[in-house]
């Protein structure tokens, strides 16, 4: 129904000829790199994003504060040598901005580009002193992104004291919370010519020193979940691309696959964990998927939190294509001399891809407000934990208590969005007013159109779509003809690879989803015809419940 926010980037950069180094008089590009931070949040590996980002001829144009935000950006896409050829450009027409200087280094010393550091670093020395260089190669200095450095402005009648304190408490909230084995932790190191990766043990206890060495991107370290007595403090579900899906650049039709099912996990796995009382945290991992935190109030055993997010896990599993879940930690207890299975720490650069990680559900990316963020999240009970397993492997329905209403109103809706996936995911990027393509929302009309109340679920389908008209809804339910759309063809028109579910065809051998659905199953079994002014009734009496909704999303 909208275009997407990588469209309007695509259509807003469009120019011709070879920019100049400033922009045009007047000029405000706020609202391009506002879509374009968008568009990279929803997914940094989308081709086309990165197309754009790699554009010369626009982040040319771009005034300084806006083109160290392309840079940023870039580097969020994986694509860390654009960001050093926007550093580099901008170097060359404000030299003496350290501003600019800054992130160029310390991205040169991430990346470990020795040769290019040392140029960049002598060049540098013309209009910088060698303390405030060296500073920012050995990480001494304080972090760009520091509460201080956000707001100087505020910092300057702030007191010292107040500020420190804050800082430190961003960082205690942040070891409370990713808390693994006390004595030792790893650090993560990257062979770029080989591209290899992997962690070595550091046999100490980890301390905010080497917190901060990982906020600034100058290490990368990951910690060990289980504890030496076999207890956790956080479980984690990890879900990774496929590997055929990993090489980049993709085909467009694999990219639209991805997203579908990558909103339809994550709201699975949300609604599943919250009727079990459970809120993950969503990181997005920086390599090559997500990460789903669980933080308990007590230590539980290992085998306790691997039990309870199996749970969780297993009835998802069979739904994804692109997708494949593990649960961490692996083992119930620890074998040898062995530390068991670890996990990067959030907010770290991956050595490898320079991708940082961030938290999706905080709008801002900077990691003073990332870590402010943190201080949002709690930690379960952890007698939820042990009551998690049966209760998520036995649960046909997601029900939480936020969504009873919703259930009791819409039971077809999601009887569909748990037993057929391909109509799930849809169905949940209406619910996300993601915006649908033509032959998406076709679909759903051929499917849900058919149902007894098939109206009342697409007006609430589609309300969630800033550009939802009503008249249109209800002039292309009034053009519905024939069957519901057949399973293989749902299957040819999303492009699915895999056959998820195992339906018995109905009485004419037509095989379509609308079989699992109660309410398809009694409207079947009807014989006696319902007279046409009752027939008219009900219809008028839901048509006045629609008005009813849409009056209350208006006032609302």
């Amino acid at each position: 129904m909208k275009p997407s926010a990588t469209t309007q980037v695509l259509s807003e950069t469009t120019t011709k000829g070879r920019s100049k180094n400033t922009a045009p008089p007047g000029t405000d590009y706020t609202l391009l790199v506002r879509r374009l931070e968008k568009a990279v949040l929803e997914n940094p590996e989308n081709a086309r994003v990165r197309e754009v980002l790699a554009r010369q001829v626009v982040w040319q144009k771009l005034p300084v504060p806006q083109a160290l935000e392309w840079a940023s950006l870039a580097q969020i896409a994986g694509l860390p040598d654009t960001a050093l050829e926007i550093y580099g450009f901008l170097t060359e027409n404000d030299p003496d901005n350290a501003g600019i200087w800054e992130p160029y280094i310390r991205l040169l010393d991430i990346l470990d580009y020795r040769t290019r550091l040392s140029s960049a670093a002598a060049l540098a020395g013309r209009y910088l002193t060698r303390e405030e260089i060296a500073a920012w190669i050995s990480g001494k200095s304080e972090p760009a992104d520091s509460p201080r450095r956000m707001d100087p402005d505020l910092a300057a009648a702030e007191d010292p004291f107040a500020r420190m304190h804050a800082w430190q408490a961003l960082l205690d909230r942040f070891m409370d919370l990713f808390a693994g084995r006390d004595d030792v932790f790893a650090r993560q190191w990257a062979d770029k010519n080989e591209g290899k990766s992997g962690y070595v043990p550091v046999r100490r206890p980890m301390d905010k020193a080497d917190l901060e060495e990982h906020l600034k991107g100058l290490k990368t370290y990951g910690i060990y979940l289980m504890a030496q007595d076999a207890t956790v403090q956080c479980g984690i579900i990890d879900a990774d691309l496929v590997k055929p899906l990993r090489i980049t650049p993709r085909k467009q039709a694999d990219q639209a696959r991805i997203k579908k099912e990558q909103v339809y996990m994550i709201t699975r796995i949300r609604e599943s964990s919250r009727e079990l009382g459970l809120t993950p945290l969503v990181e997005v991992s920086g390599g090559k998927g997500f990460h789903f935190w669980y933080f308990t109030d007590r230590p539980v055993a290992a085998s306790v939190m691997r039990k309870a997010l199996a749970g969780l896990v297993d009835p998802l599993r069979k739904d994804l294509s692109c997708f494949e879940l593990e649960v961490f930690p692996k083992q119930d207890q620890l074998s040898g001399k062995g530390f068991g299975n670890l996990v990067k720490l959030p907010l770290g650069i991956h050595r490898l891809s320079g991708k940082r990680s961030y938290f999706p559900e905080c709008v801002k990316k900077e990691i003073p407000l990332q870590l402010a963020f943190l201080e949002k999240v709690e930690k379960a009970d952890s007698r939820k934990f042990t009551s998690g397993p049966k209760t998520a492997a036995t649960s046909k329905l997601v029900t939480h208590p936020n969504l009873e209403a919703l259930t009791k109103e819409y039971p077809g809706l999601f009887e569909l969005q748990r037993l057929c996936p391909p109509l799930g995911q849809l169905i949940a990027l209406a619910r996300e007013g993601r915006g649908l393509r033509v032959r998406e929302e076709k679909i759903l009309f051929q499917t849900l159109g058919f149902l007894p109340d098939g109206k009342k679920i697409l007006h609430y389908l589609f309300q969630h779509d800033p550009e939802y008209n009503s008249h249109m809804v209800d002039y292309k339910l009034s053009r519905l003809r024939g069957t519901p759309l057949g399973c293989k063809r749902i299957h040819s028109l999303t492009a699915a690879t895999v056959d998820f579910c195992d339906i018995r065809p109905d009485h004419t051998g037509y095989i379509h989803p609308l079989i699992q659905v109660q309410a398809w199953q009694k409207m079947d079994e009807k014989k006696t015809p319902v007279s046409g002014k009752v027939q008219n009734l009900t219809q008028a009496v839901e048509n006045l419940k629609i008005a009813i909704q849409q009056v209350e999303r208006f006032l609302s």
